[in-house]
């Protein structure tokens, strides 16, 4: 009778012995107190300051006076052409024109002087003015009388010579255009050698700084040339369509005035 009794004790034993070793383990783990620090502790050190480095500076642009200057002579060349050709532009827009070199007042007056009679007064009014129509009709009323086409033979020849002249006084604004991308390109190969130059001479470590101006004058010469030779050309191509406007206008007015004169011999 007894074992059971001794049974029961000893499961109720590990049943205790269990249910304590679960509650330890349950309990939190208290972190033991920090030590108590004196009011008189030292600080920690500062930190040296840091010392704040500027920001980059944006890299400068090449201005229009350093682009002059590294351009060298070639390129001084280049503009003192190109400002002769820009002014010998602009009084040729102003002067090449259709009324001026063919106005109509003029023709009308000579035509209503030869209907009249007046071929004297007809031919001083041509030869006191220089425009292509006067010369042109001039030369026509110095053969009054002759044959039609002795007449037509004297103002075409006029005419030649006016047109020649013409064309001669826009072909300057075609020269700079073809010497203008001549001198850019001199300007290149002169800037190409010396930039060769200077590597096959400079050491290693200033050859970059060698090269920079020789290959800038390189590209300022080509750039210059090229600025001047476009709008000469442009300029050049405009006034060739004027010339070609008054040469028809002359040979249209004076194909009228060459009838007028040879009704006028038959009559």
């Amino acid at each position: 009778m007894k074992t059971p009794y001794l049974l029961v004790f000893m499961i109720s034993a590990v049943l205790v012995l269990c249910a304590g070793a679960a509650g330890a383990q349950d309990a939190p783990v208290q972190a033991p107190a920090p030590a108590p620090t004196s009011a008189a502790a030292t600080p920690p050190p500062a930190s040296p300051p840091v010392a704040l480095t500027p920001p980059p500076s944006a890299p400068q642009r090449m201005t229009m006076m350093d682009m002059i200057r590294d351009g060298g002579s070639i390129l001084w060349v280049t503009m003192a052409m190109g400002f002769a050709a820009m002014t010998w532009a602009i009084y040729l827009l102003l002067t090449l024109t259709v009324k001026r070199e063919v106005p109509l007042s003029l023709a009308k007056r000579a035509q209503a002087q030869v209907r009249a009679g007046d071929l004297r007064g007809a031919y001083q009014m041509c030869q006191e003015g220089d425009e292509l129509l006067a010369k042109v009709l001039g030369s026509g009323l110095r053969m009054a009388g002759h044959d039609r086409y002795v007449i037509q033979e004297a103002m075409e020849s006029e005419g030649e010579r006016g047109a020649a002249e013409l064309w001669q006084r826009i072909a300057y604004l075609n020269n700079v255009a073809t010497l203008g991308p001549l001198l850019g390109l001199f300007g290149t190969v002169w800037g190409m050698m010396e930039a060769f130059g200077a590597i096959a001479n400079e050491t290693a470590q200033v050859k970059s700084m060698a090269m920079a101006p020789s290959i800038a004058k390189a590209m300022i010469t080509t750039a210059g040339g090229l600025m001047v030779a476009i709008p000469a050309s442009t300029v050049y191509f405009y006034l060739r369509g004027r010339v070609l406007k008054v040469i028809a206008a002359v040979e249209a007015q004076a194909t009228e005035f060459l009838e007028l004169l040879t009704q006028r011999k038959e009559e």
